[in-house]
């Protein structure tokens, strides 16, 4: 009899695109969307199938054979997709939207139609691409060269973000020429997971970007201020969820870690999605999260429960220095959701449960 984790891992590979008009082959289908505009839009990005792949990838080893096979399928059709998200100049970074043929927030009725909308490649996309891929260490060093070139005080300066860091080396969330500098607590805590994953050489931008991380926590700003903190991912659940895999892994940042526990304990939320993502740092971190999955609940009920999570955010109005006083204006912001993304973070704390027991 097929266990809950196993049909899991079944659906999202059947959720895997074969490809249509919407979606090549091999991307996970995902939407943009504004609930109370009654705007929604199929959005073909990379970001959401990246993820996926990530998330599968790292819980792989305590899955059945069977499942490991599914995984092992899943990721081998969703490389065929990265080249189209590729630099549109050959360069090993990687964009949201695809740039090969260039395809920016596709179904879209004025944005799509406009280059003022373009965005550049950028750091999420890239570094999560990398951890996903095998990379020569002559690529990963290329990298983080290409990191420090468009970094805080290198490329410019930035206008948002805690006073004492705006003039310090901190790598921006974006590779492009016009946008501005953004630091963001959670892409640099991917940054820094692939940084220290690949054991490249520390320097005083990974440094400076570790203390800003710390800050987020110590601070309280990753609750009171998470948009500040994190604008792609402006919620509290998701900022503890991407700070506490890197904490998990560095103990450099072992006071931070005391902290995160303490207000994740403390931390409630009737959203089943905050509730699994909160759970499954805690049992990162070692700590009991009590139960997240009623028992009486189905498989049909998991999936229903799973839906509607936004796990990124785009502040449009963040983008333009004439707008950002209106970024907490929540009806400019973008939401973006992925089924399958999320069913993978419900399988991954399945799987951490298992291995807490």
């Amino acid at each position: 009899m097929k266990t809950v984790l196993e049909s899991l891992i079944e659906r999202i590979a059947a959720l895997q695109s074969p490809g249509d008009a919407t979606y090549v082959a091999g991307l996970f289908p995902s939407q943009r969307l504004k609930k109370e505009l009654n705007y929604r839009r199929e959005d073909s990005n990379i970001f959401f199938t990246a993820i996926t792949v990530f998330t599968l990838q790292e819980i792989r080893s305590a899955l059945s054979e069977s499942s490991q096979q599914i995984v092992d399928a899943i990721a081998e059709k969703a490389a065929a997709t990265y080249a189209l998200y590729q630099n549109k100049h050959g360069l090993a970074t990687y964009n949201f939207y695809q740039t090969q043929p260039s395809n920016h927030f596709p179904n879209g009725r004025i944005m799509h139609r406009t280059q003022h909308f373009k965005l550049p490649d950028d750091v999420d996309d890239t570094v999560m691409i990398y951890l996903i891929t095998p990379r020569s260490q002559e690529e990963h060093l290329w990298l983080k060269a290409k990191l420090r070139a468009h970094a805080n005080t290198v490329k410019g300066w930035a206008k948002t973000g805690p006073l004492q860091f705006r003039k310090q080396k901190i790598y921006s969330t974006w590779f492009g020429e016009k946008m501005p500098i953004d630091f963001d607590a959670s892409t640099l805590s991917n940054v820094m997971l692939w940084v220290y994953r690949n054991q490249l050489p520390l320097d005083e931008f990974d440094r400076n970007v570790m203390e800003f991380i710390a800050y987020t926590i110590r601070s309280g700003d990753y609750r009171q201020r998470p948009l500040e903190a994190s604008a792609y991912y402006a919620t509290t659940p998701l900022i503890m969820y991407h700070v506490g895999r890197l904490v998990a892994e560095v103990p450099v940042l072992n006071d931070c870690k005391q902290i995160l526990v303490k207000d994740m304990k403390a931390w409630k939320s009737r959203i089943f999605m905050d509730q699994v993502m909160i759970a499954t740092t805690l049992l990162r971190l070692g700590e009991d999260p009590g139960e997240v999955l009623p028992e009486n609940w189905t498989l049909e009920t998991l999936l229903e429960q799973s839906r509607n999570h936004y796990f990124s955010i785009a502040p449009i109005l963040n983008y333009y220095p004439q707008t950002r006083w209106l970024t907490n204006w929540k009806l400019s912001h973008i939401n973006w959701e992925c089924p399958a993304h999320s069913l993978a973070l419900v399988a991954e704390y399945l799987v951490l449960k298992e291995r807490g027991k």
